[in-house]
């Protein structure tokens, strides 16, 4: 049986590192991908939650504008367009 070619052990080393360097990388890239999937679903949460509570506040209040420091609020007055003729 004929013996096998074998690459220097410096190089073998150095295609390892570089190897496993691309294979952490990905597993990173994989790793904040899921972080960040996450994340999108908690502002999805937060947006509904926020909805939730713009609902009881029109229910309570009627259209309206609330300032967020000192609580606040004035009317939504919508203003009708006149038709243009």
């Amino acid at each position: 049986m004929a013996d096998k070619l074998k690459i220097k052990e410096e190089e073998l080393k150095a295609i390892q590192v570089a190897v496993s360097r691309v294979n952490q990388m990905k597993t990173l890239l994989g790793d904040i991908t899921t972080q960040a999937h996450k994340a999108q679903l908690q502002v999805l949460q937060a947006e509904e939650a926020l909805a939730e509570e713009q609902k009881v506040l029109e229910a309570s209040y009627g259209s309206i504008t609330v300032d967020l420091n000192t609580g606040e609020y004035e009317e939504v007055v919508e203003e009708v367009e006149e038709a243009k003729e």
